[in-house]
């Protein structure tokens, strides 16, 4: 298993990984773009940003899809439906730097939905890690998700 600081670093570790309750995250640091749930946090290495989301506010399709949107200033003519999410995690031509998403609290997610995201960012992670970019998204609260690697302390 990976470190959190290894994944953060390397594109080629790009995916979907669950965090156990042993990993520690970084303090949130305020930011003039976000909104209750969607915090901006300092990685570990302090070389990049990871995005926060609250599964808790976001449980189903809809909101998730609205959340992630909103959290990546996706574009105007972003559907939010899972051909649209696709489209613009593998576009992302706005977004500067790495793609790191933390969702705490997955378990509120619906489970169906959970595993949409988890197959659409591993395609678009494997996908940015060809182009020397990292792009990860980190589940929180996900120990149910065997067939997500966990992130090791």
């Amino acid at each position: 298993m990976p470190t959190l600081t290894e994944i953060l670093e390397d594109p080629a570790r790009n995916g979907v990984y669950r965090l156990t309750s042993d990993v520690v995250v970084p303090k949130a640091v305020s930011t003039a773009h976000a909104e209750p749930d969607v915090e901006l946090i300092t990685s570990l290495s302090g070389a990049a940003e990871v995005i926060r989301l609250d599964g808790r506010h976001c449980p189903d399709k809809d909101s998730l899809l609205a959340a992630i949107g909103h959290a990546l200033h996706f574009p105007d003519y972003y559907g939010m439906n899972w051909d649209a999410l696709e489209e613009c995690l593998f576009d992302l031509s706005w977004w500067v730097g790495p793609v790191i998403v933390l969702i705490e609290h997955a378990d509120a997610l619906d489970r169906e939905v959970l595993m949409i995201l988890v197959d659409v960012w591993t395609e678009a992670a494997t996908a940015w890690a060809e182009a020397g970019r990292v792009c990860v998204l980190l589940l929180g609260a996900a120990d149910e998700l065997d067939a997500v690697p966990a992130v090791e302390p």
